[in-house]
């Protein structure tokens, strides 16, 4: 029998995530047929065993290193069987209302190619859903000059926002849980491997929209998300660096090499000013002897890194 949904969840070394994933999966099935497949990159925390022992219904596949998060995906999606094929993060959970509406949804609405959903983070906060514009030089400056969690609805003329408690048509979606239909996948090709993790899912949907097909964000179905937790467990501002190696990757991919070329003095130059707003912050706490810098210390930190990028004085690490 042919499964209603087929979900692929790359995993590196998340082992009690990856449980918690595939036993939320196993309480929303419903009455839908579901195929899960693991993809694992040589994880090195028995999380291969893990889903051998507690989920043999589960396909489980090794791509024999840690490949990243595209070539992981790619791996799995020829094992897919369903026309509707998920692409889960390991550090969610999943509800059977979810599942069942997404579902739904697609088989109902023909045009659209792609879809998430509303994604809570385990603090309770919603994930905000970006500038709903693909990325650009000059728009990645403007960004780190202009935009922050705060200001971002406010600028929507400037920026485009979607209000993430509204479902509708958008341009970008979320990798932690994206769903693709098979044929649009068949169309627009799987996800470019020349991305090791980060801006794969927005290249993807680049493609899909450039091909003629909708975006759509679904507030009322629900997924809960831990959040970067592979990425987290790697020393040395790895999360940053690939971020910006990632972004650079699409402006060359997108805007040729000299939108490559813009996109590093953009991050210099927005670096720069953030480092600069960041220690006169710093300066007036001193000065009126009010609160701890402790709070400033991350952002510092994440700044410095990306000057360091842009400056090639520094690159991301993979572990293998």
């Amino acid at each position: 029998m042919t499964p209603d949904l087929s979900i692929i969840i790359v995993n590196w070394n998340t082992r009690d995530l990856l449980e918690n994933c595939l036993r939320s999966i196993d309480r929303s099935r419903g009455t839908h047929a579901i195929q899960t497949i693991v993809v694992d990159n040589n994880s090195a925390d028995g999380s291969r065993e893990m889903v051998g022992k507690n989920f043999p219904e589960v396909l489980l596949m090794n791509s024999g290193g840690n490949v990243g998060f595209a070539r992981a995906n790619n791996v799995g999606l020829p094992r897919a069987t369903s026309s509707l094929i998920l692409f889960l993060n390991p550090d969610t959970e999943v509800s059977q209302s979810g599942v069942e509406k997404m579902i739904a949804f697609m088989k109902a609405e023909r045009s659209v190619g792609a879809l998430g959903c509303k994604i809570r983070n385990s603090c309770g906060t919603i994930q905000q859903l970006g500038i709903q514009r693909f990325p650009s030089p000059a728009g990645e400056l403007m960004k780190m000059i202009c935009v922050s969690e705060k200001t971002q609805p406010r600028l929507g003329g400037l920026f485009p926002y979607h209000d993430p408690e509204k479902s509708g048509e958008v341009k970008k979606l979320f990798g932690a849980c994206l769903l693709v239909r098979r044929a649009v996948l068949d169309q627009v090709g799987s996800f470019d491997e020349r991305f090791f993790m980060y801006c794969e899912d927005v290249d993807l949907c680049h493609r899909i929209t450039e091909a003629g097909w909708r975006l759509y964000y679904l507030s009322d179905a629900e997924i809960l998300h831990l959040g970067g937790s592979a990425s987290s467990s790697v020393p040395g501002r790895f999360a940053v660096l690939m971020m910006c190696e990632s972004f650079s990757k699409f402006m060359r991919k997108h805007h040729g090499w000299f939108g490559a070329l813009m996109y590093r003095c953009a991050t210099l130059l927005g670096a720069v000013f953030r480092l600069a707003v960041l220690l006169a912050m710093a300066l007036v706490k001193l000065v009126r002897n009010k609160g701890s810098l402790t709070a400033l210390r991350p952002s510092i930190n994440k700044y410095m890194v990306m000057w360091q990028w842009a400056l090639g004085l520094r690159r991301p690490v993979i572990r293998h």
